[in-house]
């Protein structure tokens, strides 16, 4: 589905006076407006973000107590420890603060978890701290807002505990110092990352020093998908500068390098940099990284580097194989539920987060996969962007041993025994209090273009890096019919295109060329680059999805007719139903949400129910991933798997063999058998005008106009000829073979469609 920004209520005085102040183009402050600017002057401070407009750290809650306990311990000589999570983010707070602390005067003592040992202050941990270092301060960075039981008992002992942390609060909060920036107060920004607590204490504490590691506050804030907005966007600007300087951290350095990072961007350093640093922790190491951030020595950093990017090769063939055993387990599950939930004693728990993502993507709907230990199952959630997992963990907390973490991100153990209660609840919960809408992945585009995209507007579209959550990098969208694509060069897995505004580029797009070169119609989504070479700039659209536009026109009526003649041999079994049971099956699956697939074989069948607005609807074959329930104009003849429900809106000239349920509406004809005749004068019109064209033709639409004959009667007369020998596929174009003579009753599709007519 396809979601455009809303502009029809643009301030069009407000567009041009930042159009005016802003120096920018008409068109870019209007994108400007649709993104939520309301003056120039805010989007002048998200334009050109400078490390003066972050906010004071002693807006924080908890940070004037913390910085005089923290200055206490220097002045009595304290053991301080600064626990981390064993994530990039985790690692990057440690690093962050254990150098500002070596900056203010404290030696403190860096410590991670493995996951083996558990995510925050766990009691094998907090052991091992107090046994071998006998800390006098701890100090949390990324974890600790739900420890209440571990902090009471530190302080029992008499260690003070200062929690820094940016996970949702839970109902509890431990008794001593916290800093949190979504506690309510008097901060005005909730969006950092762990690193970017951390970084805000040291800055509380060393004052503009602390900005030697904005970098690394960079890279965890990308890591842990933070939204690119506010304090953030200012740090991850500042740290991608300082990247591409090359004064950036020699750890970062190293880890480009062996990454073989070519762009300083965001999107690089999210595919390049993080994966490498959390790959440690996912392979059960995350001390390697952490000692990678902390050492100053050229040799080591080189052999941690190399050793970071082999744990990232492993992390990618472990990951697939759990990939692989997730989808044979969702074999024999059903698919109707609104959560994946899963379990097994063979998964490595640092990979479940990147494969739950994976099947987020793939199924729409949240996926909690959890690795058994103990007879503990510990999971890792990923979830659709409309539904708040935290929320969802917090309603079933009963059920949990432990949980936290962010609404599309989180983590939760439960006993194995509960697992079965958890899911039907989990699934109950998101049943009643999410809506359909909320599990489609819509697709955001600025704009549907309708006018040439200029390299000038392109040029102004790269103020708004850099891009990430909460500021994605621009998609716009353009129609087409038939694209006349090729591959750029012979054996060329990548095609090129135009459309009438702009040219488009698809990567490893071979597959798609029968689709770009039908006269279906299409809203190809784009990105805009700009290529370099010799000094000479191209602007291209780098195709992102190819969306097929369900509607009545001549390309999708003859794709739709091709589809039912290629498939008239097919009589499938299938359940008779009526208008009412069909529009009943359409509101049950609006509740449902997953598994049923509407086909509908005349577009105007669409205008006689009520409710099908709410489905995403493509020709022939969803365009969509995962199994939500949608609706196709006409079939392709292969159903997606996850779909256990067809519902033909409309009666087919025939139905397919499958073994799904199958319900056929036997009151609404979806074969129309007007324009369509089997005279073989009319046929014999088509004929010579293929005959007369020596390139032929592409689309049967190209020869509409000539004939004055309709798209379906074209397509059904092409159909025979090409049966019978008398026209002939060539080069991607249909041509006329002359001094073959053959009857028309020799066509099992003229025999088929003349009985069908009577």
């Amino acid at each position: 589905m396809i979601r455009y920004k809303d502009r029809a209520d643009a301030d069009k005085n407000l567009i041009s006076e930042m159009s005016a102040s802003l120096g920018v183009s008409t068109r870019f402050a209007q994108m400007l407006v649709s993104r939520g600017f309301t003056d120039a002057y805010s989007a002048s401070k998200f334009l050109y973000p400078k490390l003066s407009d972050l906010h004071d750290p002693y807006l924080l809650g908890g940070m004037q107590s913390a910085v005089e306990r923290i200055k206490l311990a220097k002045e009595q000589g304290e053991t301080v420890v600064i626990y981390g999570d064993y994530d990039a983010d985790g690692i990057s707070a440690v690093t962050v603060l254990y150098r500002s602390l070596k900056i203010f005067g404290i030696d403190a003592i860096p410590v991670i978890p493995e996951r083996d040992n558990g995510y925050g202050l766990s009691a094998e941990m907090i052991d091992f701290v107090l046994e071998t270092y006998y800390p006098d301060l701890i100090i949390t960075v990324d974890c600790g807002i739900s420890a209440v039981q571990e902090v009471a008992e530190l302080q029992d002992l008499g260690v003070d505990v200062i929690v820094t942390d940016h996970h949702e609060i839970p109902d509890e909060i431990p008794d001593c110092t916290v800093i949190n920036c979504k506690l309510k107060g008097d901060y005005p920004f909730d969006g950092l990352c762990g690193a970017g607590v951390a970084y805000k204490l040291a800055k509380a504490l060393v004052g503009d020093k602390a900005n030697e590691f904005i970098d690394i506050v960079a890279i965890a804030t990308v890591a842990d998908s933070m939204a690119l907005v506010d304090e953030n966007r200012i740090i991850v600007k500042e740290g991608l500068k300082k990247i591409q300087s090359g004064r950036c951290s020699k750890a970062i350095k190293a880890l480009a390098n062996v990454g073989g990072l070519k762009e300083v961007s965001s999107t690089a350093v999210a595919f390049i940099v993080a994966p490498r640093v959390n790959a440690a922790g996912r392979m059960g190491d995350a001390n390697s990284a952490l000692k990678l951030f902390l050492t100053d020595d050229e040799d080591e950093i080189q052999i941690l580097a190399k050793q970071l990017n082999e744990y990232n090769v492993a992390r990618q063939a472990e990951c697939d194989l759990l990939y692989r055993s997730a989808k044979a387990m969702l074999s024999s599950k059903t698919l109707d539920n609104r959560v994946i939930a899963l379990y097994s004693k063979d998964w490595k728990a640092g990979l479940m987060g990147i494969t739950a993502a994976k099947l987020v993507e793939e199924y729409s709907k949240p996926v909690v996969l959890f690795a058994e230990k103990d007879g503990v199952l510990h999971g890792s959630a990923r979830s659709v962007i409309g539904v708040n997992i935290f929320k969802a963990f917090s309603a079933v907390k009963d059920l949990t041993v432990d949980f936290g973490g962010h609404a599309q991100a989180a983590g939760v153990s439960i006993l194995k025994e509960n697992f079965e209660e958890f899911e039907n609840r989990l699934n109950e919960y998101l049943t009643d209090n999410c809506k359909f809408e909320d599990f489609i992945q819509a697709t955001e585009v600025e704009d549907l273009i309708t006018e040439k995209f200029s390299l000038q507007f392109a040029k102004e579209l790269t103020l708004l890096e850099p891009f990430g959550v909460g500021n994605k990098k621009p998609v716009f969208a353009v129609e087409c019919s038939r694209a006349y694509a090729s591959p750029l060069k012979f054996g060329s897995p990548h095609v090129g295109f135009k459309s009438d505004f702009i040219e488009l580029l698809l990567f490893n797009g071979t597959e798609n060329l029968h689709l770009l070169n039908s006269e279906i119609k299409k809203t190809v989504i784009f990105e805009p680059s700009i290529s370099i070479f010799r000094g000479s700039e191209t602007l291209k659209g780098i195709v992102k999805e190819i969306k097929t536009v369900a509607c009545r026109d001549d390309g999708v009526t003859s794709a739709v007719f091709s589809a039912q003649i290629d498939s008239l041999n097919q009589n499938g079994e299938y359940t008779p139903i009526n208008t009412e049971q069909a529009q009943a099956l359409i509101n049950q699956a609006k509740t449902q949400i997953y598994g049923t697939l509407f086909i509908v074989n005349d577009y105007e069948t669409l205008n006689k129910f009520n409710g099908t607005e709410y489905f995403e609807k493509s020709v022939l074959t969803p365009d969509g991933k995962g199994n939500i329930s949608v609706i196709t104009l006409g079939t392709s003849g292969i159903i997606p798997d996850g779909y256990e429900k067809i519902v033909y809106l409309d009666k087919p000239l025939s139905v397919l063999k499958t073994d799904k349920k199958v319900f056929v509406n036997q009151e609404i004809d979806g074969f129309s058998k007007v324009g369509i005749s089997t005279d073989r004068l009319v046929l014999g019109k088509v004929f010579v005008a293929v005959k007369n064209r020596p390139l032929g033709f592409i689309s049967v639409t190209e020869l509409v106009e000539e004939t004055g004959l309709s798209a379906r009667q074209i397509t059904f007369a092409v159909k025979v000829f090409i049966e019978l020998g008398l026209i002939i596929p060539q080069g991607g174009r249909y041509k006329a073979v002359g001094g073959i003579k053959r009857e028309l009753t020799d066509s099992s599709v003229y025999k088929s469609i003349k009985r069908i007519l009577g």
